[in-house]
């Protein structure tokens, strides 16, 4: 039968599969979409039965291949038609999603199997892509559903991965993946490469995070332009060598821990903006005309502590940053308000962690039968990595010197601690480490600083406070027995106390002393005097200790109180940068032994002198403090406070009936005006010329104190040596009165719970 329809029209006909008629004939089955019977069956008016249509293999293509076996078949076949650069837009498509989705199964696949024992099995999937696969006869083109929601699916970054278990059935799916190319979009051999290239860095992304997390410790340097006060028009440039020069000049006596050699402008700039802020601020201070930028320094710094703390910077640098800040911070509303210790703790975490406090030791030379543990050391090409340092040398001279900061940076922070602790009547926190133990020649190198030794002999001194504590104590534990005698445990206690002292001046003296006398600097002279008045003050309410030790605890402890406040007085002029933390052990020797002159015997002259040195030395505090308009010293606070004691106790013992002192037994020892004991002068007014001590040495003459506030017969403490106050309060009529042997010490050796106008026996309130 002809066909009369044009050629065009039957490539647009539905494709249908051929009737059961027409397919017995094997005839052509000729149908038009309107019509429900082909030509053939209406002719014969017969019922026509199409089939579902399968298309079949297309034209040349010899497989019979289905389901997995296609699946593979058309992987390998792609595979090797890009190999060769002859593929299809389909294959790269192809490839390119296979290659996500196996990606994805293999992520899927081990929590699957892992779940998949207790889960009760892989669950049960549907037929219609099982069907799909195995009811496919050839290539055909149409969209399933499955594969297109899959797609989608895949598309939107969905974690839903459907087989994702079983990579086999991706592979299946994958055949099915008959994406049309994109126009204008890249080639498909870019496309794939890319695509693996970027699964390939995502990977090695994450691994990457993985491994950096539990990797050793580095720093995190806190620098940038956003926190540099050169950057942010805070100082400028030669401000900051200025400031710098002035630093190391004037302040590194009173702040150990910075080689300047070291401790350039350039490197602390490169290496920590919070200490670099640190050094300008703490500088401009005690500069006059800095008064405008120590307000704006101190509020950065401030600022970057904070953010330190927030963003976990940590480095040497920033230990040291800590540290600077804790001398010469700002009163708070209260006493405890500052940030002083919470500033220690911050750094003693940092060095710790950066691993600061121990010992370096190449670890090639540690054996079996080495001294010292291997937690106690770390190699010095360790430390030089943590520091960032790596391509530095150790043995060179920049890697010993810096080597050398770490050790200097833990000696430091120790030494500030315990006087913090010290001073506040705190705890101690800071480790004693066996670098600390072994620290006793550390000041003799050939790359030292000239007050690593003044930093040294603190250490070794605090260091040893514990061993002396428990000796005193023990002797006093052993006095129970019935035959102790108390003369001799209190000689036993004095022996102990004065040679341990001793020796730590024998071996400290000529090293850090000045003069022809070797006398120590002012700023070490009273943390050594306050170490031994707080030996007094730790043990002179031990309950075992016998009524003669304590007798002797408080005279020894009058004598250093004393001896600390006339120090302070004497040495002024090199106590312009006094640290907070000298002011409150100044303070706490005025308290202490106004406390104990209360209790003196009889109507010696002692109460009235003591009022009158802690007068002066109220004097010296707040010139300190307010070295400079802008100042705001802590030390001022506190000379404030002394002055205003100083008064209540007098007005307090104005009140109370006087008592004739006892008769001495030698006429000639009772004190007369202007006649000191053992032949020393002491007057009312200073012995020496103005302007000198008493060894010739230039000194801040002693203030001026009005007739209003000085009592008659008190003596002048501050123009006196040790010798004359040790032998002033051995004299019979200074000895303290018996019915004070059991007053209550306990708050003595903690300063932030004492209440100063209510201490024990005053009353002021």
């Amino acid at each position: 039968m002809p066909d009369d329809r044009p050629p065009m029209e039957d490539s647009q006909r539905p494709k249908q599969a051929a009737c059961l008629v027409c397919r017995r004939s094997k005839i052509k089955c000729d149908f038009s979409p309107s019509q429900i019977k082909c030509k053939r069956c209406i002719q014969l008016d017969v019922e026509c039965v199409r089939p579902t249509f399968h298309a079949g293999r297309q034209k040349g293509i010899k497989n019979k291949r289905k389901g997995l076996e296609k699946a593979i078949f058309q992987i390998e076949q792609a595979v090797k038609r890009a190999r060769s650069g002859e593929q299809t837009s389909d294959d790269n498509k192809a490839l390119v999603d296979l290659q996500q989705l196996l990606g994805a199964a293999g992520d899927v696949q081990a929590a699957g199997s892992s779940s998949g024992s207790g889960g009760g099995g892989r669950p049960k999937r549907s037929n219609t892509a099982e069907e799909e696969y195995s009811s496919d006869e050839g290539d055909g083109t149409e969209d399933t559903p499955e594969s297109n929601t899959y797609i989608t699916h895949h598309r939107e970054g969905s974690l839903t991965v459907d087989d994702a278990e079983n990579p086999l059935q991706l592979l299946a799916r994958a055949s099915n993946l008959q994406l049309s190319p994109t126009p204008g979009g890249p080639s498909p051999g870019q496309a794939a490469r890319a695509s693996r290239k970027k699964q390939q860095q995502d990977r090695m992304d994450e691994d990457a995070e993985t491994q950096s997390f539990f990797t050793s410790i580095r720093v995190n340097l806190d620098v940038g332009d956003d926190i540099d006060p050169i950057h942010m028009g805070l100082t400028t440039e030669a401000e900051a060598v200025d400031l710098f020069d002035y630093f190391h000049k004037h302040l590194a006596h009173t702040r150990w821990g910075l080689d300047p050699e070291v401790y350039t402008v350039a490197f602390v700039r490169s290496r920590s903006a919070f200490l670099f802020t640190s050094i300008m601020a703490a500088s401009a201070l005690f500069r006059p005309q800095d008064a405008a930028l120590s307000r704006r320094l101190s509020t950065h710094a401030k600022t970057l502590a904070h953010r330190v703390i927030t963003r976990r910077h940590k480095s040497v640098e920033i230990v040291l940053a800590f540290m600077i800040n804790v001398p010469w911070m700002f009163p708070g509303q209260h006493s405890t308000d500052d940030e002083t210790c919470w500033y220690v703790a911050m750094a003693t975490t940092i060095a710790i962690d950066l691993s600061v406090h121990k010992l370096l030791i190449p670890v090639d030379t540690l054996g079996s039968a080495a001294a010292v543990a291997r937690g106690d050391c770390v190699d010095p090409r360790t430390a030089m990595a943590i520091d960032g340092f790596s391509n530095v040398d150790p043995s060179s001279d920049l890697g010993r010197r810096l080597l050398r900061r770490r050790e200097r940076c833990w000696i430091a922070l120790f030494v500030l601690e315990r006087g913090m602790s010290l001073a506040r009547g705190r705890s101690f926190t800071v480790p004693i480490t066996r670098s600390l133990r072994d620290c006793d020649a550390w000041h003799r190198s050939d790359i030292a600083h000239p007050m690593d030794g003044q930093m040294v002999s603190m250490a070794v001194l605090r260091r040893d406070l514990d061993g002396i504590f428990a000796t005193v104590r023990a002797m006093c534990d052993g006095s129970q027995n019935t035959f102790s005698d108390g003369s001799l445990i209190a000689r036993s206690v004095e022996s102990t106390i004065e040679r341990f002292f001793d020796q730590w001046n024998t071996d400290w003296g000529l090293s850090i002393g000045s003069g022809p006398e070797r006398k120590l600097p002012p700023y070490v002279d009273i943390l050594v005097t306050h170490t031994r008045l707080s030996i007094y003050s730790g043990v002179i309410n031990h309950p075992t200790a016998p009524v003669e030790v304590r007798q002797f605890f408080r005279t020894a402890g009058m004598s250093s109180a004393l001896t600390v406040m006339r120090v302070a007085i004497q040495g002024e002029a090199l106590l312009r940068s006094m640290p907070n933390n000298t002011a409150i052990m100044i303070t706490f020797a005025a308290c202490f032994a106004l406390t104990l002159s209360a209790y003196v015997s009889g109507s010696s002259n002692m109460a009235s002198s003591v009022r009158t040195l802690i007068l002066e030395t109220a004097d010296v505090l707040e010139r300190v403090g307010n070295v400079t308009k802008h100042r705001n010293g802590l030390s001022a606070l506190y000379g404030r406070y002394l002055r205003l004691t100083a008064k209540k106790a007098a007005a307090v013992d104005h009140q109370q009936p006087m008592h004739p002192p006892p008769a001495p037994a030698n006429p000639s020892e009772a004190p007369t005006a202007g006649v000191g004991m053992e032949g020393y002068q002491v007057t009312q007014a200073p012995a020496t010329a103005p302007g000198t001590t008493q060894d010739g040495t230039a000194a801040p003459q002693p203030p001026y104190v009005g007739g209003q506030e000085l009592w008659p017969g008190s003596l002048h403490f501050s123009t006196m040596s040790d010798e004359q106050i040790v032998d002033f309060l051995n004299q019979p009529y200074n000895a303290f009165d018996p019915s004070s042997a059991n007053l209550s010490w306990e708050d003595l050796d903690n300063f932030e719970g004492l209440s100063w106008p209510n201490m024990p026996g005053y009353n002021f309130g």
